[in-house]
């Protein structure tokens, strides 16, 4: 009698070790490689910066919305972390993309030379504008090309250090040379401040 309940306590205690690895085992494998590389929700950046930026977007007049994305090279994709949209119209365009988005990851490069070339501009610290109709945003949601004429983007940070991001300003107009300036300067002054928050 004794020797079977050591027997049933044996048997047990062995499945219950094979239960535990198997779940540890299916965490390990759903977080490191599914969760991370499809369903990993985006760290947003601080509320408070988030309204600083927008507050920031607000005084320049030309640009109508932005899109900041932080880039993981290793991994070759981007991920929005903030987006803001002046019009309603705007927002609920990209409200719609979104929701019907199974992940929040884009690759950062692809097989379409145009962007991959905008994109090694922008990680060399250039100061981008491009026709709206030849970026990414464009392919993604061509419906809001109706609102934003050009895109001008700018990397995080706006120096050479780590290549952490983008800021993609869109604009309703093509700029004047003045109001160029003012979109550029503002976008190395909001590059700087979320820099100093993600480094």
């Amino acid at each position: 009698m004794l020797k079977r309940t050591q027997t049933i306590l044996i048997r047990a205690l062995e499945i219950t070790v094979v239960i535990a690895v198997l779940l540890v085992s299916f965490s390990y494998v759903y977080f490191r490689y599914f969760k991370e590389t499809t369903l990993r929700p985006a760290e947003p950046l601080s509320v408070k910066l988030g309204k600083e930026i927008n507050n920031s977007l607000d005084r320049a007049e030309v640009i109508n919305g932005v899109q900041i994305v932080k880039v993981d090279l290793k991994r070759n994709v981007r991920y929005l972390v903030h987006t803001y949209w002046k019009t309603p119209e705007l927002q609920k365009l990209y409200d719609n993309f979104s929701s019907t988005r199974i992940t929040s990851e884009i690759p950062v490069f692809s097989r379409d030379e145009v962007q991959n070339a905008r994109i090694i501009r922008i990680m060399n610290h250039e100061f981008d504008c491009t026709p709206f109709k030849d970026t990414l945003s464009y392919k993604l949601v061509p419906e809001s090309a109706e609102h934003i004429a050009v895109v001008c983007s700018i990397s995080i940070p706006p120096a050479f250090s780590d290549f952490k991001g983008i800021i993609a300003a869109s604009l309703s107009r093509v700029p004047t040379d003045f109001e160029k300036n003012i979109v550029k300067n503002t976008l190395i002054d909001i590059s700087e401040s979320i820099y100093k928050e993600i480094k």
